[in-house]
């Protein structure tokens, strides 16, 4: 008897597990969602073979069309600057960044801490790198720290390693050692 029963149960099953292909299609994304989205990033940029940095961040979503191509960077961002030899030269942290690609910059803003090879340590809290002319600057308050020195200003120059920097509006105080050719002579 259960025989006669099988072609009802099975029209019955295959009516109920029906696709809708118009229903599947209404579902879409959200046009401003990310094309990638990577988490715990790691990136290694180099030149003629040669590693130049490293780039790390929690979080990289990139869009990649042509009229919005960015990479948005959160969860903290840190940019390590290789020296020729290979070895660890200038550090960039931050808490988020941004690289736009078709201006050959990138942007890092929330504490950015710009530390040199010889330890020097800028501290701001917007800095734009422009890949293109290996040129590091700011518009916003800066403080340096050197060996006994703080420096503050308004805005700031350096190149892309922050071994040479020229701050604007300079304030702070100097350490002039008294064996210094420029500590004031006794007479």
């Amino acid at each position: 008897m259960m025989q006669r029963y099988w072609p009802l149960i099975i029209a019955c099953t295959l009516l109920a597990c029906k696709n809708d292909l118009d229903q599947l299609a209404q579902v879409d994304m959200d046009a401003d969602a990310p094309d990638r989205i990577t988490t715990q990033a790691e990136y290694y940029y180099s030149d003629s073979g040669i590693v130049r940095n490293r780039l790390r961040a929690g979080r990289v979503e990139e869009y990649m069309a042509e009229e919005r191509q960015k990479t948005v960077m959160t969860d903290g961002v840190e940019l390590v600057f290789f020296n020729p030899d290979g070895g660890h030269g200038s550090v960039l942290t931050a808490r988020e960044g941004l690289i736009k690609p078709r201006k050959n910059r990138m942007e890092v803003r929330d504490h950015v801490v710009f530390t040199n090879a010889l330890g020097e340590r800028l501290e701001t809290e917007h800095l734009v790198w422009s890949q293109d002319s290996d040129r590091v600057w700011t518009d916003q308050p800066v403080k340096i720290i050197r060996a006994q020195d703080i420096l503050y200003g308004q805005g700031m120059d350096a190149n892309e390693d922050f071994s040479r920097y020229t701050i604007r509006r300079l304030t702070g105080t100097l350490y002039v050692d008294p064996e210094d050719t420029l500590a004031a002579q006794p007479r």
